[in-house]
């Protein structure tokens, strides 16, 4: 470009030619006077076969047609402008920059400088972000989940409208308590603490196990618990805690013993008297001995009133078959 003048124009492309931020010089008819290598890469294009041609012939019409008034608006006051521009690339993809656009005043008159960043990707990268977000919103307060989210020292930082309810406490009586004052034992709760030292280690990223847990009211309730680790920068960062019911709120804990279980576990799949006395090795009296036991302890009359209460109670995982115990789930 011709620099009589122009010490401005100089500097700025001294300056401007080898950045990764598009630089351009146009005239006031919206010729390219210079480009440098990032703007004419927006185009798939080489500076020099810019360079010489009116924005009319670089950009589409209504693209064209935005950045001419832009010019003419610079040229007018004088003074440079910031702004975000949105414009289409040779392949159709709706492109956006961020930058300023200002005067160089020089010889043969004045021009129109810019230097802008290409912020395409970041900005997509933030409407993913807010799109999760919403989608995590909605399932958190919108779905009724049940969602505890906790530190790595077992503090309770979050809790969701659905938790919240499930335990029967407010919102505000459950963040900053600890998970440990919650729970009431469990079925295995030395599994879960060992579940839970591998997850803040990074040893696992997920567990699913059941524990009995108190609400507000002073109940116990059985809960199926889906823990799983949220990492930052690769380790993790805190623990995200989902939480199914597993039975009704009950006072107490059913003592049950382990042939108990298995009796419950036999007569909730169908089996009679004579084919759970065979599969467990008992007498004929060995078995009405601990369906006596039952019948007392889950304060049932008969044998289906038995297996109901199981389930109410979450002796039995509702939603296995064949029954088993709830107990019995898993580690993952």
């Amino acid at each position: 470009m011709d620099h009589d003048g122009s010490e401005a124009a100089r500097w700025f492309e001294a300056l401007a030619v080898y950045a990764p931020a598009p630089a351009f010089i146009r005239d006031g008819q919206g010729r390219y006077l210079w480009v440098n290598a990032a703007y004419a890469h927006l185009y798939r294009m080489e500076p020099d076969a810019v360079v010489g041609r009116t924005v009319e012939e670089v950009d589409t019409p209504a693209d064209a047609a935005v950045f001419s008034a832009l010019d003419r608006a610079v040229l007018l006051s004088g003074r440079p402008v910031r702004h975000t521009l949105s414009f289409r690339d040779p392949d159709g993809m709706l492109r956006q920059v961020t930058g300023h656009r200002f005067v160089l005043d020089v010889g043969h008159g004045p021009r129109v400088g810019g230097i802008y960043v290409d912020v395409t990707d970041h900005a997509r990268a933030l409407e993913e972000k807010a799109a999760a977000d919403e989608e995590l919103h909605a399932l958190r307060e919108r779905s009724g989940l049940a969602v505890v989210t906790l530190d790595l020292k077992g503090r309770v930082q979050r809790v969701s409208c659905g938790a919240a309810q499930l335990l029967g406490s407010g919102r505000t009586t459950l963040e900053g308590s600890r998970a440990a004052e919650h729970l009431d034992g469990g079925f295995d709760i030395g599994a879960v603490r060992r579940s839970w030292a591998d997850l803040v280690a990074g040893k696992a990223s997920r567990y699913s196990g059941s524990v009995v847990c108190r609400t507000a009211s002073g109940d116990s309730r059985v809960l199926r618990t889906d823990l799983a680790v949220v990492r930052r920068q690769g380790a993790p960062d805190r623990i995200t805690a989902v939480l199914t019911p597993l039975s009704a709120e009950f006072t107490g804990s059913p003592c049950v013993s382990p042939v108990q279980l298995r009796v419950l576990t036999l007569m909730a799949g169908g089996q009679p008297n004579s084919v759970i006395a065979s599969c467990l090795g008992l007498s004929r009296q060995a078995l009405d001995y601990h369906l006596r036991r039952l019948r007392g302890v889950l304060n049932a009359a008969s044998r289906p009133a038995m297996v109901a209460r199981a389930y109410a109670l979450g002796i039995l995982d509702a939603t296995a078959w064949p029954p088993r115990a709830t107990g019995e789930l898993s580690g993952g």
